[in-house]
């Protein structure tokens, strides 16, 4: 039985419909399986976290290369049909849940820093994005399906219209790479839009020191907020005028420069330079 029709024939026995408010799209093209397992470099010795596992086609994927996999589900019919598939499995744990709402790292077990595979729903992308990056020190790396246009965000370079606060904030915690672009037709029902594989590779120690971390994201969002005005008059309400010109002349910013044109190395500095004069 194919994917496809392994998706069709759950939904017409449970006489069911994808649910939109869950953003399910079932993968339906076996090839991505090994891409997204070679992406997370899955051996083992490796204890895998997958949100959203849905009919369990990654999760038996999974649980054939890891040493253990603990299946997150929120939908209580993928749920049962989940149990039921791996009740003989003892290396693999299927937890009923909303991964916004469960604490994470409760289900880390002790001396582990697991891998997260997840095909996450369009709709809670990023929240669960920020999720992940609470628990950096606890996590391995994260191979996420997402929407492309989302994951083009997050590895943009500075510069570009898709490059912002989100590009910033991601990179902080983690190094990206843009595994691959799959086109509607590898999920049932297609989405209206392309997805993309991204793996997040946590870093022990953020890739810039800012000595105020609430203040620097908070320069970082202000300023792309008003992305097209020039950083004297985006980051006004941070600093007297006087302040902001001699702290821009300082790191040899000029003060017509937008935020896009910024790299977070620049952010940094001009952050704890603001902040020591607050």
């Amino acid at each position: 039985m194919t994917l496809l029709q392994q998706a069709k024939t759950f939904l017409k026995t449970h006489r069911t419909r994808p649910k939109k408010q869950l953003g399910q799209h079932f993968l339906i093209n076996p090839d991505v399986l090994s891409v997204i397992i070679e992406a997370g470099e899955v051996i083992d010795t490796d204890v895998v976290i997958e949100i959203g596992a849905g009919l369990g086609c990654l999760t038996t994927t999974l649980a054939e290369k890891a040493k253990s996999v603990i299946a997150i589900e929120v939908d209580p019919l993928l749920y049962k049909e989940l149990e039921s598939q791996f009740s003989t499995d003892a290396d693999v744990q299927i937890i009923r849940a909303d991964v916004l709402e469960i604490e994470f790292s409760s289900l880390f077990p002790p001396n582990t820093r697991p891998k997260v595979i997840a095909n996450l729903p369009y709709g809670i992308t990023t929240p669960i994005l920020w999720k992940l990056l609470e628990h950096t020190n606890q996590l391995n790396t994260c191979v996420l399906m997402m929407q492309r246009e989302v994951a083009e965000r997050i590895v943009a370079p500075p510069g570009g219209k898709d490059y912002g606060a989100l590009t910033i904030g991601v990179s902080y915690y983690a190094d990206t790479t843009l595994i691959g672009i799959l086109s509607p037709q590898n999920f049932f029902p297609a989405p209206q839009v392309d997805s993309a594989l991204l793996k997040l590779t946590m870093r022990e120690k953020p890739r810039v020191l800012v000595n105020d971390e609430e203040y620097f994201f908070r320069i970082v969002r202000e300023a792309f907020r008003g992305r097209r005005k020039m950083l004297k008059n985006s980051l006004r309400r941070f600093a007297a005028p006087e302040t902001l010109s001699a702290a821009l002349t300082e790191l040899k910013i000029a003060p017509q420069r937008r935020a896009e044109t910024l790299d977070i190395t620049e952010f940094a500095a001009l952050a704890n330079l603001l902040h020591a004069n607050v």
